[in-house]
């Protein structure tokens, strides 16, 4: 069987990227898989990976000083020159199934399933209509042009790929109740949890008493991080500290960190490239990892905070409330609400001993998504569809 996975990103880079890898290498155990994405260089692999450039125009758009801000046409731009130029190859291709990441694979569809080919629509996020209604919330409250939320016409080629694929596989069962909450058959759409390393991400010891909160990504809309920020402030824990590492992706909130940091002392930003760093150097120095997202197909940083035996507080809009039990290995709270996540901090920063048996109880949780179960889960899905016995 012959396996095509399109993924307009970098296998391994980011935490999306990191989900596109280990779905890479997963099918690549199962069948002769070939791997499209994104840039020019060819990433290690026992599988062929080709690279198809990118969108001179969305390069072009992010450049022009006018037009910088509309995000929305950048993504549109580059995910509309992906498609095409995969959908280009797969003409001359033999394929049997496609897998491909929403957004990007409308005329992928389109080709491979004109050949007789199946066709998966891989999910890294909720329902994208769900995921934008979260997000122009987010922008009416931040007072934030529209330039942040998902262009029309995405939203029209997610849709499109909606109704080819036979099947949607998603990242949690917090992101498939969207799908099934909008009217999608339970059986059309598989969960499939990410793993972590293990090895890499490992507990170490903390050498200070200082209690630090940590989030870990992009600082945008749907992440929540102003909930934190007004969460950790109204909290007053005696010597803490919130540490955010990630760059922002919106005016609105490049200035609410600047006041934040000029505000408190004890508010810090750090840039930090996992893929290149031991994690261990920021994970081993802090006490409790918090996603506020109020939208994350799954928030894969979670997972990576607990291997580093760190508890965590999630919303229970991320997927990563899978993997959380709620007051053993951390905590889900509500999605914006500041009071539930402040008392939280304030137990974990006051209850040393429980936060340390529940950063066990994190790691333990951990160690059971690692990829022997990743591939059990995945070959499953596969005879539910019939394409292995």
């Amino acid at each position: 069987m012959k396996v095509t996975l399109t993924c307009n990103t970098g296998l391994g880079t980011g935490g999306q990227g990191v989900c596109l890898a280990n779905a890479a290498a997963g099918l690549s155990t199962i069948a002769d898989l070939t791997v499209f994405c994104a840039g020019l260089e060819k990433p290690p692999a026992d599988f062929p990976v080709h690279p198809v450039g990118n969108s001179p125009w969305s390069k072009r758009l992010l450049t022009t000083p006018l037009l910088r801000r509309r995000h929305d046409w950048a993504v549109l731009l580059s995910d509309l020159y992906f498609d095409r130029q995969v959908s280009k190859r797969l003409k001359s291709q033999s394929c049997d199934l496609i897998m491909g990441v929403a957004g990007q694979t409308n005329l992928g569809f389109k080709v491979a399933k004109a050949k007789g080919a199946k066709a998966w629509l891989y999910c890294l996020n909720n329902y994208l209509p769900f995921m934008q209604a979260q997000i122009q919330q987010e922008m009416q409250m931040l007072s934030e042009a529209t330039v942040a939320s998902m262009n029309p016409m995405m939203l029209q080629r997610f849709l499109g790929e909606c109704v080819q694929a036979d099947l949607i596989v998603v990242l949690s069962e917090v992101a498939k109740q969207t799908f099934v909450q909008a009217g999608f058959a339970p059986e059309k759409v598989a969960v499939l949890t990410p793993f972590v390393d293990g090895v890499r991400f490992r507990p170490v010891r903390k050498i200070d008493e200082v209690f630090r909160v940590l989030y870990v990504g992009t600082i945008e809309p749907r992440k929540g991080v102003p909930y934190l920020i007004n969460a950790f402030s109204q909290a007053k824990i005696p010597n803490s500290e919130l540490l955010i590492v990630g760059g922002t992706s919106t005016r609105a909130l490049r200035i609410l960190i600047e006041d934040a940091l000029s505000q408190h002392a004890n508010i810090k930003q750090e840039f930090w490239d996992f893929s290149r760093t031991d994690p261990t150097e920021v994970f081993g120095k802090c006490s409790v990892l918090v996603l506020p997202s109020v939208e994350d197909g799954f928030g894969l940083v979670a997972l990576e905070a607990m291997a580093c035996g760190l508890p965590v507080i999630v919303t229970s809009q991320c997927g990563a409330a899978d993997v959380v039990s709620n007051g053993v290995n951390g905590f889900i709270v509500p999605p914006r609400n500041v009071e539930i996540l402040a008392e939280n901090l304030i137990f974990l920063a006051e209850n040393q001993a429980t936060r340390t048996e529940m950063g066990k109880a994190a790691r333990i949780t951990s160690e059971q998504q690692n990829q022997e179960i990743y591939q059990q889960n995945l070959c499953e899905i596969f005879r539910n569809q019939e394409l292995i016995s």
